[in-house]
C-alpha cells in the first residue's frame, strides 16, 4: 500500500471530532444523522451523502430501511432520491444486492470493488435513479449494530466525471463508521429504540407515574389496578427498554426523551 494511502494522524483527530458533535447531538437521530453525513462529506471531499438505519440480517433477509437522510442533493436529485427509496430501495440496488454476502459486520467499500461497471451501467439503479442526478461513483459503509440484524449505512457519492473514491478515503469511513457504530443505541439515540410514545396506553400511563415518583404501589392506586397487574405492566417496561431495575428505566427514558417527557405521558 502507498504511503498516500494510509491514515494520516489528522484524519484520526477529524473523525473524533466529528463524532464528538454527533454526540453532542445524540438524543435525536434526525439532528446527528444529518450532522454525520454533512461532516463526512467535508472529510473526504464528496459533495454529497446519504444514509440512515435499517435492518438487515444477513444474508438471510433483504435489507429493510427503517430511516433515511440526505445533505447536498438539489431539489430534482432529492425528487429521484426518493423516487428511489419509493420504487426500488437499498434491497434492488446492485451495490446492496453485492454486499448481502459480505459476512464481516463492518464493510466499506467502493461500488467498482463490489459491481462491475458493466453490471452497474445496465442497471436499473443507475439508469433512472443516479444517471439523471449525475452522480456516479459511491462509496459504502454498512455498520451491523446488534446481533439481531440491526445496521447503520452510510453512502458518499460524486458526480459523473469526478474522481472515484481513493484507498485512503475508504480506510478513512471504515474508521469513522467503526468507531461510531457502538454508540448507536447507547449515547446516539436509535431510530430503532422503543419510543414511549408508541406504547400501549396503560403502559404509557404506567411510565407517566413513573416519571413524577410513584412507587408500584402509588401507581396500582392512582390506576386503580391491582399491585400484581401493575407489576406486570412495569416488568414489560424493564424488558421493552431492555432495563434490569426502575433506576435504569427512568435514566433511560429521561436521557433519550427530555425531562418534559412526563408531561405528555402522565395520566390525566
Amino acid at each position: 500500500m502507498a504511503k498516500s494511502d494510509l491514515l494520516r494522524l489528522q484524519d484520526v483527530r477529524d473523525a473524533y471530532r466529528l463524532i464528538g458533535e454527533c454526540r453532542d447531538l445524540g438524543s435525536d437521530p434526525a439532528l446527528w444523522c444529518p450532522r454525520m453525513l454533512e461532516g463526512l462529506c467535508g472529510l473526504l471531499g464528496a459533495p454529497v451523502a446519504t444514509g440512515g438505519e435499517g435492518q438487515w440480517p444477513r444474508p438471510r433477509r433483504a435489507v429493510v430501511v427503517i430511516s433515511a437522510f440526505e445533505v447536498g442533493l438539489d431539489s430534482h436529485a432529492r425528487e429521484l432520491y426518493r423516487a428511489y427509496h419509493r420504487e426500488l430501495g437499498p434491497a434492488g440496488d446492485p451495490v446492496f444486492r453485492a454486499l448481502q454476502h459480505v459476512p464481516d459486520r463492518l464493510v466499506t467499500y467502493t461500488r467498482r470493488q463490489l459491481v462491475s461497471n458493466t453490471a452497474w451501467y445496465g442497471s436499473v439503479c443507475w439508469n433512472d435513479y443516479y444517471r439523471p442526478a449525475h452522480i456516479d461513483h459511491q462509496l459504502t459503509s454498512v455498520h451491523q449494530t446488534s446481533d439481531d440484524g440491526a445496521i447503520s449505512a452510510i453512502v458518499l457519492v460524486r458526480a459523473s466525471g469526478e474522481r472515484d473514491f481513493s484507498p485512503r478515503e475508504r480506510q478513512l469511513l471504515n474508521f469513522f463508521h467503526g468507531e461510531l457504530g457502538p454508540l448507536i443505541g447507547r449515547s446516539l439515540v436509535s431510530v430503532l429504540e422503543p419510543s414511549p410514545e408508541r406504547l400501549s396506553l396503560r403502559l404509557r400511563q404506567t411510565l407517566g407515574c413513573l416519571l413524577e415518583g410513584d412507587s408500584e404501589k402509588q401507581v396500582a392506586a392512582r390506576l386503580n389496578l391491582s399491585h400484581a397487574t401493575t407489576h406486570q405492566y412495569v416488568t414489560a417496561l424493564y424488558r421493552r427498554f431492555r432495563v434490569q431495575s426502575r433506576a435504569q428505566l427512568l435514566a433511560h427514558v429521561m436521557r433519550r426523551m427530555g425531562q418534559g417527557l412526563w408531561r405528555r405521558l402522565a395520566p390525566g
